[in-house]
């Protein structure tokens, strides 16, 4: 948890990330990619340090945890972990490749590249991460069962275990890994959310002093905002895990609108000049969106009602903003074309409400839970594209866009 001396670094380490942004994208990349092979060649390392030291001392004598606790796994909670356990967050890095996709030089090429290529690579890393956790460790390190797996002086489990079996030095690099990785993480994040503040300015869904760029040709006031919204975020969440189940559960709310938004704009626009085109999109984008829906429904009740709060609460301040500030007109807000999230957000609400997942009231069980997310997500996505603005609006918005590119 945050002290108040903690929380004024963090702002402090907020505002260099901030400060780091109003360089040239070009600069800004080289210093990431710098960080982001140093975030490779660690968890490299860490995992063929443990492969190769488990195998060599608990694997030949075998005293392995393979089977040390059989009723500590369950199907179940293979799907709960992904959201719970920060799997999912540690992949959303592949959301900045699309966020910045558009100053890419070629974005038909680098976009699927860094995407898949992303989470490629991450899940090889991930899994040998794994591999080499469940090598090194003894069966008595888990003879109380995996929710109490504990080391002495524990400042984290895989620094922990490498101490534990005399490997320091690489205890050492874990320890500087771990202001090295986060770091990166979060320059990147103020990257990719300042260019998606620049869109909403862009759109005209929001301030127009959100497209204003510096010298470097950077959104210099949408990187500020980031930074104050990161710093206020740190105000309800001042712990990890009390902000990673809210922030993987509002991410992936956004990922679904990427597969609705492509179907509507193949029905409206099959004819626009694009750079990548996704193949069979039809069959892709839909269990995309049903994925997304999933990850939010495994996030739990609890956490999904504060999540849909706060989008409520951010909707009506926004619409107050639109209609009281901007003073733009009622029809021009698209009350119409927008009744489709209300469905998905009030149906996905009621879904973990009826589920039995993070504080639901459990008159659904998990698979009759899982299955009615499936269909209500296919019904919102019928509803979404018949509540689609009309063909001729969007060609006009899309070349609006391409003009300001």
């Amino acid at each position: 948890m945050l002290s108040a001396t903690g929380f004024v670094a963090c702002a402090v380490l907020l505002g260099v990330f901030a400060a780091l942004n109003l360089m040239a994208v070009r600069r800004l990349l080289g210093v990431n990619s710098t960080i982001t092979w140093w975030k490779i060649a660690i968890p490299l390392l860490t995992a063929l340090a443990l492969v190769v030291v488990g195998l060599r001392t608990h694997w030949p004598a075998g005293s392995t945890v393979w089977n040390a606790d059989p009723a500590g796994y369950s199907f179940d909670g293979v799907f709960l972990a992904l959201p719970a356990a920060g799997i999912v967050f540690s992949y959303l890095g592949f959301r900045t490749a699309i966020d910045l996709g558009g100053e890419s030089q070629n974005p038909g090429r680098n976009i699927p590249l860094a995407v898949i290529g992303s989470v490629l690579l991450s899940a090889t890393v991930y899994i040998l991460l794994q591999l080499g956790y469940l090598l090194a460790l003894r069966p008595a390190d888990i003879a109380n069962g995996w929710a109490h797996v504990a080391f002495a002086g524990d400042a984290g489990p895989f620094a922990a275990l490498a101490a534990s079996l005399g490997m320091g030095w690489l205890a050492t690099i874990l320890y500087i890994d771990a202001y090295i990785s986060p770091g990166g993480t979060g320059l990147m994040y103020v990257t990719g959310g300042s260019r998606i503040l620049f869109a909403v300015g862009e759109l005209r869904a929001g301030p127009r002093w959100l497209t204003r760029l510096n010298g470097s040709q950077v959104p210099l006031l949408s990187v500020l905002v980031m930074w104050v919204i990161g710093v206020l975020f740190l105000l309800p969440f001042p712990a990890w895990q009390k902000m990673v189940n809210y922030i993987t559960s509002a991410t992936v709310l956004t990922f679904g609108l990427g597969p609705v938004v492509l179907l509507i704009l193949r029905d409206t626009q099959p004819g626009l000049k694009r750079e990548f085109r996704l193949p069979a999109a039809g069959i892709i984008a839909p269990l995309a969106f049903v994925a997304s829906n999933w990850i939010v429904y495994w996030t739990g009740y609890q956490t999904n009602s504060f999540l849909f709060i706060i989008v409520a609460v951010g909707f009506a301040l926004y619409a107050a903003w639109y209609h009281l500030v901007a003073g733009r007109p009622t029809a021009d807000f698209g009350w119409k074309h927008i009744s489709w999230l209300l469905a998905w957000f009030g149906g996905m609400w009621i879904l973990s409400g009826l589920g039995d997942v993070g504080g639901g009231y459990g008159v659904l069980s998990f698979w009759p839970g899982v299955v009615l997310v499936g269909i209500w997500s296919l019904f919102v996505i019928w509803l979404a594209r018949r509540a689609a603005l009309p063909a001729e609006q969007i060609a006009r918005e899309m070349e609006r866009i391409q003009a300001t590119q």
